[in-house]
């Protein structure tokens, strides 16, 4: 997609969320209404007001009170009759139909109250008792009822209009949720489940050092036990494990690609994000891959009866999106977002540039070769349509399409003429898939998900004094489909099994000119897998047990592994809990890096598979032992882990010492601890947590063959502070590592026989690592549709100069040269959106 369309398609949608929000506005209490037309027309409207108590209405945009009361009377059910002195009558219509009802539970006998009823014309809701009395139009105008954790009830006004009242009875709907154990886990919006995960909610979000905006990627590295060591957000490293390790499901679609700005941006619109889930141990059995930690994205899931809108920007990206109802049943979600650098380039998003792009071809000068009209651009764009065809049906289908693309001119001279010739990157996502869920009864459900998934990624990079020009192309297809059921015996045990069906083919590709190579490389895997997972609840609610088993069958390798799963949460008191996590689990994708210089040297890792006699099915196995501590606003959590990981190449681990060429296979144990102290004040919240992880290789092939993991990064310290008052919020933070290992040639004797003589691998460290931000946020109305945000945020806010990788070379002098990847400096960032 060129930058133009990109550009036309940003505006096209900004100008459809004006065209939207001018057809339709949110309801407003009828009383509201008539008080604006009065306003506006000079008149007065008599009426009583017990008659207009519950009716709602969409104020009408009209011209003269003559058409403002034809759709009054049109839109209500009252008479509207204009009299001389510009007092307008309100009377009930004749001939309206009164219904009544009597809403019940799920046990008949048991009266709900505080149900909400909506008509076409009244909102209300059931008193004490459980009684609702309306009046409509028709036989036939509609009827909803809704309350929390029943099924929505659809209906007709005829069905009630009879005398006593009719009995309705609610069914309790089905729920597959995590049962909250702690809420307000190190800031509100961020609740433990029992059943180990940590679930980030965020409509009740409140604020984080840093970040204005509800990046998700960003947010979860502010958990214990999970960072970047690189400062982007593509490569996020949960308990010392690598980012292909980890699998990030969208709407339950696995994501390939994860970041803009080739990982220093979520690739994921962080408004159409609702909520997210964090697992790092004790994964449920349904969910296979990602041996170090899994997050789960979801968006809306509630079928919205009304408009909602915004849009906004930062000074990196521009964003909008629209949920727009499609009738009672049906609403569509739609978001757009792109880079703004086409229109303006701010000090931020030249911060970000010169941070990506650091020790690469795209920003390298020599003096005999130089860059010129550098130009990126990322954008992405998403569509959610929901529907509710019954009481018992639920259907959602989500398109995801994302882009990152580069282009630059490098520039030679050549036999005393100077040459240019483009080299580009380009990277690419779509994905999509259709779930349904169908709610048979109050005990048993089912659902079914089909899914699929292209990533690719591919460069275009020309050497113009060479007359060289080396095409690399790295995709991604996968396809696949889940069926899921549940089974709620009673109400303490509930059984969910299943089979899942995936399909995933990547393809590697490279073609040089001069002289001329191409090499094309085609893998296809099929798993087929079958999952149970049998849940416990004692009726004290003191005890969770969820005991599982995952059984996968991988086509190629001809052979099944058998997965295991335990979550077991206790509480002893009713301030203190244990928590008991294991799992095993395998993966069949990973990302190597050939040569560091690949693919511009930018992205330089490309996702491969697992092939028999080439690289193994990687395995993963771990435990933990958890205890939480939780009163007057006090929460202490202690949890130490061991974790295993075998069956990983030496070339996923971007080595660049002397086993930076190396290709065997070998595994590491990580022996950690997370801990976390938290004190929430009634409009202060503090906390600190302590990360200690012990992280080591053993590559048998390889002297020596026990050496400290690349990430092996012993101490780890976050400390920050929140406050909020009404609308506005303000953090502050800081971060501290230990720096990550790195290998030094040795001293005096720095380069034999034209190679660098290292020291023992990974036996030194890089300095430490130190960062402080801040952010604020801030919230108010602009008249009565519109909703304003504004926020502002100082990233590295001491300006210290982080260096987060170490490396060495030799150059084109014959001489070592040490290359230091530096973090982001000083970066500020400023967001302002309006919601309509």
């Amino acid at each position: 997609m060129t930058p133009f369309v990109k550009r036309s398609f940003y505006f096209l949608f900004v100008f459809y969320l004006q065209f939207a929000q001018g057809q339709d506005s949110p309801t407003k209490p009828l009383r509201d209404v008539l008080d604006g037309i009065e306003a506006r027309f000079s008149c007065n409207f008599a009426y009583s007001d017990n008659d207009l108590a519950s009716h709602y209405l969409v104020e009408p945009t009209t011209r003269s009170l003559e058409e403002a009361l034809e759709i009054l009377r049109n839109r209500t059910l009252f008479e509207y009759e204009l009299l001389p002195d510009l007092t307008v009558t309100v009377a009930p219509k004749t001939g309206l139909i009164n219904s009544c009802g009597q809403i019940l539970g799920g046990n008949p006998g048991e009266p709900l109250q505080d149900v909400l009823v909506l008509t076409p014309y009244q909102q209300l809701r059931s008193d004490q008792d459980g009684v609702f009395e309306l009046r409509t139009m028709a036989p036939d105008d509609p009827i909803v009822l809704r309350y929390t954790g029943y099924s929505t009830l659809r209906t007709r006004s005829g069905a009630y209009a009879s005398t006593p009242c009719r009995t309705i009875v609610l069914e309790p709907k089905v729920e597959q949720l995590s049962q909250v154990f702690l809420t307000n886990f190190l800031t509100r919006g961020i609740n433990k489940n029992k059943d180990g995960s940590l679930e980030i909610r965020y409509s009740d979000f409140d604020i984080l050092p840093g970040l204005i905006e509800t990046d998700v990627l960003q947010t979860i590295q502010a958990l214990p036990g999970i960072q970047s060591v690189n400062e982007t957000v593509s490569d996020i490293n949960i308990r010392g494990g690598t980012n292909d390790q980890n699998l990030i499901l969208l709407d339950g679609v696995k994501m390939y690609q994860t970041g803009h700005f080739f990982g220093l941006i979520s690739a994921f619109n962080p408004y159409l994000t609702k909520d997210a889930k964090v697992i790092k141990n004790g994964t449920p059995s349904r969910l296979g891959d990602g041996v170090s930690g899994t997050i789960i994205m979801k968006g809306e899931e509630q079928v919205n009866d009304s408009l909602t809108a915004g849009i906004g920007t930062n000074l990196i990206s521009a964003d909008a999106y629209v949920d727009l109802p499609l009738g009672n049943k049906a609403s569509l979600q739609v978001a757009g977002r792109t880079s703004i650098n086409g229109l303006l380039e701010t000090p931020t998003y030249n911060a970000y540039f010169d941070r990506v792009f650091q020790n690469t071809e795209v920003i390298s000068n020599s003096e005999s070769e130089s860059v010129s009209d550098d130009d990126f651009q990322f954008y992405d764009a998403y569509m959610r349509l929901l529907v509710e065809p019954s009481d018992k049906d639920y259907i959602r289908a989500n398109v995801l399409v994302l882009g990152n693309a580069l282009t630059f001119i490098e520039n030679a001279e050549v036999a005393g003429i100077t040459e240019s010739r483009g080299s580009s990157l380009n990277q690419d996502n779509l994905s999509g898939g259709v779930f349904y869920r169908r709610e048979w009864n109050e005990r048993f459900q089912s659902s079914f998900q089909w899914y699929g998934s292209r990533y690719q990624l591919e460069a275009r990079n020309v050497d113009v004094i060479n007359n060289q020009e080396l095409i690399q192309k790295n995709k991604v297809e996968e396809t696949g489909f889940r069926i899921s059921t549940s089974y709620r015996w009673n109400n303490g045990i509930r059984l969910e099994s299943g089979y899942q069906f995936n399909e995933t083919g990547i393809t590697n590709f490279e073609r040089i000119n001069n002289p001329v190579f191409e090499r094309t490389d085609k893998q296809v895997l099929r798993t087929n897998s079958l999952f149970a997972d049998l849940n416990y609840n004692s009726p004290n609610g003191r005890t969770t047990l969820v005991a599982g088993l995952r059984m996968n069958h991988i086509n190629k390798f001809n052979t099944v592994l058998l997965e295991p799963r335990l979550r077991f949460n206790q509480r002893i008191s009713d301030h203190l809990s244990v928590e008991l996590l294991g799992e095993l689990k395998s993966q069949t994708t990973s990302q190597v890096v050939d040569f560091q210089n690949d693919f511009l040297g930018v992205e330089n890792r490309r996702w491969v598979l697992s092939a028999p006699d080439v690289l193994p099915v990687i395995k993963g196995r771990q435990a933990s032992l958890g205890v939480t501590y939780s009163r007057q606003g006090w929460l202490l959590t202690l949890e130490p882990y061991i974790k295993h990981i075998d069956g990983i190449s030496s070339q996923s681990q971007g080595f660049q010492n002397q086993f930076e060429d190396a290709r065997v296979i070998g595994e590491y144990m990580v022996k950690g601890i997370d801990f976390l102290i938290d004190k929430r004040f009634d409009v202060l919240n503090t906390w600190l947590s302590y990360s200690y992880a012990d992280n080591d290789y053993t590559f048998e092939e390889l002297q020596p063959s026990v050496f400290h993991n690349n990430l092996d990064v012993r101490h780890t310290v976050t400390a920050g502070s929140s406050y909020s008052w009404n609308d506005f919020k303000l953090a502050a933070g800081l971060n501290w590592h230990s720096g990550k290992p790195t290998t030094l040639p040795v001293p005096g004797e720095e380069i034999i026989d034209g190679q660098i003589n290292f020291q023992l691998p990974n036996s030194s460290n890089i300095a430490d690592y130190f960062r402080v931000d801040v952010s604020a946020t801030y919230r108010f109305g602009i008249g009565e549709r519109i909703r304003a945000f504004a926020g502002a945020s100082i990233w590295n806010l001491l300006g210290k100069d982080n260096i987060i990788n170490t490396f060495f070379r030799i150059n084109s002098a014959g001489e070592l040269e040490q290359v230091n990847e530096r973090a982001l400096e000083f970066t500020p960032n400023f967001s302002f959106r309006l919601e309509f």
